[in-house]
This record gives C-alpha cells, structure tokens and sequence, in this order.
C-alpha cells in the first residue's frame, strides 16, 4: 500500500483524457502525462467496495451513527481503521461554503473520539481544509489565535508549508481565471515564464498522502451546475488542490479534473472513507452558499468509495430539485461517474446502498 516517496511531478493532459473519454477506452495501465499512471480496473485497489452504507433519522447523534456504519462496512471486508494497519490519519473537512453550509463539529468530534477509542493518539491524526478563512468561518480555528489546533489535533490549511509540495502537481493547459492569474503576476511580477509555469499548476495535498499518512474524507453536499453535485469526491480533488477555479467553470472539464486528480495513485491508494451528512445541503444555486435553497435530512452515509456516495447523495438532491420545481440533474447526463469508471475508480453507478439500523 506505501508507495516510496518520491519527487516526481503529477501531470496529466485534460485534452487526451477526453478524447479516449468520448472514444470510450479504457485505460488500464496506460501512462496519462509525465509520471501519473491511471489505476488499472484489474488491479487490488479496483476490488475495494463501492457499497454505500446509510444511517437515517441520525437527529445529531453522530457517534452512534458513525459507529454503526463503520462496524457493519468492517464486518463486510471494509477497510479496518485500526493504528497497526492505518498508522497515520488526515481528516479532509469541507469548509467552502461556511458557516452557512460544511462539516459538523459535532460529526468530527464523533470521528476523533471513534478513531481514539481505537488507539489512536493525537500525533497520529490531523485535521485540514485548503482555506484558512474558511476554516476561521466555520469555527475551527480562532482568528489571530497563532494556534493551528483543533483541540488537541493539528489543523493545516494551504498556508502551511506542510499542505503544498513543489514537486506535486497537475499539470493542465487550461488557463487559470482572471482571479489567479492577477494573483501570479502579483506574486512574479519581473518573472514571465515563471508566471506561465505556475498558470499550468495546479498544487496537490501532499499531507493526505505522503509517508505513511491515509485520508478520510467528511463532506456535505451541494448542487453544481457542471459536476451535478460538489461533495465528496470534489471535495479530495478540486476541493483540496490550488488553481482550482479554472476547472469548474466548464461543464466537460469540471468531472474530468474531479476523477483524474482522485485517480492519482498516490491520492486513491491512500483513502479509507468517505463520509457524507445530509443533514444540510444546498439543492440548486450551487457554488456558494444560498440560504434559499437549503434542504434537510437526518442521513449520514459512508463509503469506500466517494464517487459511490456522490451518487446517492445526488438522488437526495434531485428530491428536492424536482419538489421545488427545478429540473432534474439526470445521472445518466452527467459525465461525472462515467469518467470516473471509464478512468478506474470503480463504477458508481452500480453502487449497492445498504440500510444501517
């Protein structure tokens, strides 16, 4: 499972990817850009579950929902969170759009003291998000604090050396927004050809994946306009790297970005769970927070899979879109899960749910 570190860039070209997309291929082992090989669907990781497993009526009862869920997803063959198999922890928190739409407190507060209860100490588990501001807004971390703590965990945005590395990134030719590139010249303003290289860059986690660190993923949900649905699997990819913005404002470029930043080896091989709680989610407007179109179910689910718990996630959303007079954001339209089977990261659509009790 350890891959050796490494310092090699992770590049993969958008045009090519889509091109084999639309022909239908299937990649396999095939080498997409300088150093990023694409999981192959016959390789071990490819048989880990896609299963969802679902938990209604939570009522803010985190810890013994989340209990359940991960006992039942253990005693089906999922992964074990244990500190003698999983040795070192990230939590990935989505924060994006607070205070009025992320993660509990009260979910990650479950989570910690699961992960405690099983071994785990402090100095083995993290917590992180990629913009400070808005971990401040969600009341993580307390402004001209100078503390990157949460409780007694560390917490990291992008500020922090440890969450960017030079030598990782994905390299795409899109052109970045108006935002980022005012923020190159700002930063290399003497500097062009290195404005155009950092244009092409978009920086990866390094934390959730090098040495001997795994990811866990707790997201909530929203509507968007180009993916169907920014939730988990966003929230580990564009979610979590720098230069994002360039990638969601097109609609064929949005799921492609998503699943092949998560179909980086170093990324997919290092994930556990992903947890998703509908206890607020945003149904249409999606890309920043609208108070006017928040919906409400007590359901948290998990998977293995965050493409698989998408899915599910995505029918919720449709509930409420086609209750409220909105048009449905039809799965089979949405070239989200497509790429991500087509790319190796399992077919969501085939994704059983299981009910918890």
């Amino acid at each position: 499972m350890f891959h050796r570190i490494v310092k090699r860039q992770a590049m993969v070209y958008f045009f090519i990817l889509l091109f084999l997309l639309f022909q239908m291929e299937i990649f396999g082992n095939e080498l997409v850009g300088e150093g990023v090989k694409v999981p192959s669907t016959s390789s071990s990781l490819a048989k880990r579950s896609n299963d969802v497993f679902r938990v209604q009526n939570v009522t803010g009862n985190y810890l013994n929902s989340l209990n359940k869920l991960l006992a039942v997803s253990e005693s089906r063959g999922g992964l074990i969170l244990n500190p003698k198999i999983i040795p070192s922890i990230g939590i990935k928190i989505k924060t994006q759009m607070a205070p009025g739409l992320q993660v509990s407190p009260n979910l990650l507060n479950a989570l910690l003291e699961i992960l405690s209860a099983r071994g785990y100490h402090s100095n083995q588990i993290f917590i992180a998000d990629r913009d400070l501001n808005t971990l401040i807004e969600a009341g993580f971390h307390l402004p001209g604090s100078g503390v990157s703590k949460y409780k007694n965990y560390n917490l990291f945005s992008s500020r922090d050396s440890q969450y960017f590395h030079d030598d990782w990134f994905h390299d795409s030719p899109m052109p970045p927004t108006l935002h980022d590139r005012t923020r190159f010249f700002i930063d290399f303003p003497q500097d062009r050809n290195r404005r155009l290289q950092e244009e092409r860059k978009s920086y990866l986690p390094v934390l959730f994946f090098l040495k001997n660190v795994f990811w866990i993923n707790l997201a909530v949900a929203s509507d968007h306009m180009n993916l169907g649905i920014n939730g988990a699997s966003a929230n580990m990819s564009t979610g979590a790297i720098s230069n994002y913005q360039r990638f969601l404002d097109r609609a064929t470029i949005a799921p492609a970005a998503v699943t092949e930043i998560l179909a980086i080896p170093e990324i997919w091989e290092k994930r556990t769970y992903s947890i998703l709680d509908l206890s607020k989610f945003q149904f249409a407007n999606g890309g920043q927070f609208d108070a006017e179109f928040i919906g409400r179910e007590s359901t948290l689910l998990l998977s293995e899979n965050p493409l698989s718990i998408d899915r599910f996630a995505l029918s919720v959303i449709n509930q409420r879109r086609i209750k409220k007079g909105f048009v449905e954001r039809e799965e089979e339209k949405l070239p989200l899960f497509k790429y991500g089977m087509e790319i190796g990261l399992g077919d969501a659509r085939k994704a059983r749910i299981f009910n918890v009790q």
